[in-house]
């Protein structure tokens, strides 16, 4: 049985190792976006995920909701189920690093989550907002520490949006050199991820990195 950190969101019936036991890491893709709110005072104050999940996946966490992979989803069923995954990624801390001027920012609880299919794909959205508002240099990271999720960041300028920001304010996407090498390249095989735990830092050099400089 996969641990419950493995996949904490988007489990819809069935456990994602249940229906693709030989797939290598990553398993999951996920697309990013994020929008950060600004108050009057140019303190940041909350970010906004937007994650696109890949169209295998999405078709796989839309199962058991009653409704054709390429129809319409009923709306109260991925109204519930965004619910359940923004409860459960509050054990993840969100897969979200944030920090400001190099502190480590604490984030409330997601709130607003919704959930929309589209063209195939599941788009999963919540706010975070900041315990405390500050202002300073930003740096926004997403990512899963066991690397079973891949997160990417939207391309051109649709990775982030600033709203309320000082006019001064500019976003920069810092993407990772390359992506993960196959396991089989490495000589790392699923039994070396599926040791790994929440505290594994083997995701990390995959992260994708959001600086908002004012």
């Amino acid at each position: 049985m996969p641990r419950p950190y493995r996949l904490p969101f988007l489990v819809s019936g069935a456990v994602l190792f249940a229906a693709t036991p030989a797939l290598a890491h990553p398993h999951v893709w996920i697309t990013t976006r994020a929008e950060l709110d600004y108050g009057p005072d140019g303190a940041l104050r909350a970010v906004r995920h937007a994650w696109t999940f890949d169209p295998t996946y999405s078709a796989f966490a839309v199962q058991g909701l009653g409704q054709s992979p390429t129809g319409p989803v009923n709306p109260a069923a991925l109204a519930a189920l965004a619910r359940d995954n923004a409860e459960n990624l509050d054990e993840q801390g969100y897969f979200t690093l944030l920090k400001v001027d190099g502190r480590k920012q604490e984030l409330g609880k997601a709130a607003d989550p919704a959930m929309t299919f589209a063209d195939g794909q599941l788009t999963l959205r919540f706010t975070l907002p900041l315990k405390a508002p500050v202002a300073g240099t930003a740096s926004l990271e997403v990512f899963d520490p066991t690397y079973f999720v891949a997160f990417s960041l939207a391309d051109g300028d649709g990775f982030a949006t600033l709203k309320g920001a000082p006019s001064a304010c500019r976003a920069t996407a810092h993407r990772p050199k390359s992506a993960a090498p196959a396991p089989a390249a490495t000589g790392m095989s699923e039994a070396f991820f599926e040791a790994m735990t929440a505290a594994s830092t083997y995701g990390v050099q995959f992260a994708n990195r959001i600086v908002v400089a004012c």
